[in-house]
């Protein structure tokens, strides 16, 4: 299906620069007349994502890029965080477990990836050429 439009952001991998993403990442949502908590789950799915790329693929080094793709399709809007710093490994993302019944039982970190499943619809990794991908949708109900 073919994209109805799509927006380009890059930042410097600094933490102070994430709230940036995220203030995009709720205007756009506004700008689909998404409700507040559906654009909240987009703008906290996205700033987790660009947060653990400038946490854990540049290790807190300034002076790399990390790239946002926004793309709009009729149906969704598909988010592509791309860094070319260290790649994700799928074998050392460990398995959450805890009650959810009792909040003393919750992670203190590594929530990340569960957040981003769980809020989003589809959600996948890739690295291509050196280049990572992490691609994050969420289907639109009109």
């Amino acid at each position: 299906m073919e994209t109805t439009g799509s927006i380009k952001l890059i930042i410097e991998s600094k933490l102070e620069n994430v709230p940036l993403i995220g203030g995009a990442v709720r205007g756009i949502a506004s700008a689909l007349s998404l409700d507040d908590v559906s654009g909240y789950h987009l703008e906290l799915c996205v700033v987790e994502a660009v947060t653990n790329v400038t946490k854990h693929a540049y290790t807190l080094e300034a002076g790399n890029s990390v790239e946002l793709n926004i793309l709009l399709f009729p149906d969704r809007i598909t988010f592509q965080v791309c860094d070319r710093g260290k790649s994700l490994d799928p074998a050392k993302v460990r398995l959450l477990r805890f009650d959810p019944q009792k909040r003393e039982t919750l992670p203190e970190s590594g929530m990340g990836l569960f957040i981003m499943h769980a809020l989003m619809d589809e959600v996948y990794y890739e690295t291509e050429s050196g280049l990572n991908i992490l691609t994050m949708s969420k289907y639109l109900r009109r």
